[in-house]
């Protein structure tokens, strides 16, 4: 797997596309769970890719993608790889009872003459004292992994699903959430933090503060992610300083609620690469989290 910060020198910023560094992270980046039911190592996918398998991905074409969704973009991104790699796959598979639909799995896929129902997420949340919030405030971490274990994953276990899946060719279906994305940690608070117990050590995390808490920002170069950016660590054109953001960020937030993402920087051998995250947050926030450009999952 890579890294949870992959160094200025790590030849994942080796890649020129963004398209490439979105799909090597969302297959091999850190999982944000390790649990049973949503392993960091499942058993079907190589812990690290091999050159040739590695060159077969790299040379994937863009992916032309049908939503501005991140999460819909991350799903994309996984039914190539299984296009590529697995015996037979089908991906978003409507399940109907009685004419009622029960739901939709994400992934269906059979891979080493074992098949598998998984469940994709790619998920941001900030820590607001015991609880995990996305910046859609609505968007619980806790939540998610209820809904995730107790809902998606049990569709193909339901019994008429179970029919319907061997009438297809899909019997002895596995149930797999796989789960990636970033968790963002209170730059000013250094207590230890109340964490879900399914909670991969080893995930991706950045750190965030409300606009009015900026100062606490470190020195550095930094440069400012748009929303189609956040998937995966960033190669950026060009920075600005600390001082530069605060202002641009505070000025930004007094009219827009959508939150800033900055990264701090690094120059490497491939260019200005990003080395830690944060999310600057509108003052008001988680109280009043549901603005417009809020309200769509990400």
């Amino acid at each position: 797997m890579l890294p949870t910060q992959p160094a200025p020198d790590h030849a994942f910023f080796q890649l020129s596309e963004q398209y490439q560094r979105d799909r090597l992270w969302s297959l091999f980046g850190p999982a944000l769970l390790d649990c049973s039911w949503s392993p960091a190592h499942p058993a079907w996918l190589p812990e690290t890719p091999d050159w040739a398998l590695q060159q077969r991905i790299n040379l994937l074409p863009a992916p032309e993608y049908r939503s501005h969704r991140l999460g819909l973009k991350f799903e994309q991104l996984w039914q190539q790889y299984f296009d590529l790699t697995a015996e037979r796959s089908e991906a978003n598979v409507q399940l109907v009872r009685d004419g009622i639909t029960l739901g939709e799995m994400d992934i269906l896929t059979r891979i080493s003459e074992r098949n598998w129902h998984l469940e994709l997420a790619l998920k941001f949340y900030l820590a607001v004292g015991d609880d995990w919030v996305g910046p859609n405030s609505r968007d619980r971490f806790y939540s998610k992994l209820g809904h995730t274990r107790h809902h998606q994953l049990d569709l193909s276990r339901d019994s008429a699903t179970l029919t319907r899946l061997e009438n297809s060719g899909w019997s002895d279906v596995l149930p797999q959430a796989l789960m990636r994305g970033c968790l963002f940690y209170p730059a000013h608070r250094n207590e230890d933090m109340q964490l879900p117990a399914e909670l991969n050590p080893d995930h991706w995390r950045g750190f965030w503060c409300h606009a009015a808490s900026a100062d606490v920002i470190p020195d550095g170069r930094w440069s400012i992610l748009a929303k189609d950016q956040w998937m995966s660590p960033a190669l950026v054109s060009c920075t600005v300083s600390r001082e530069e953001l605060i202002r641009y960020a505070r000025l930004q937030l007094q009219y827009v609620s959508f939150p800033v993402c900055a990264v701090l920087t690094e120059e490497g051998p491939w260019g200005i690469t990003e080395q830690q995250r944060w999310l600057i947050m509108p003052d008001h926030w988680p109280a009043q989290g549901t603005h417009k450009y809020l309200n769509a999952k990400p």
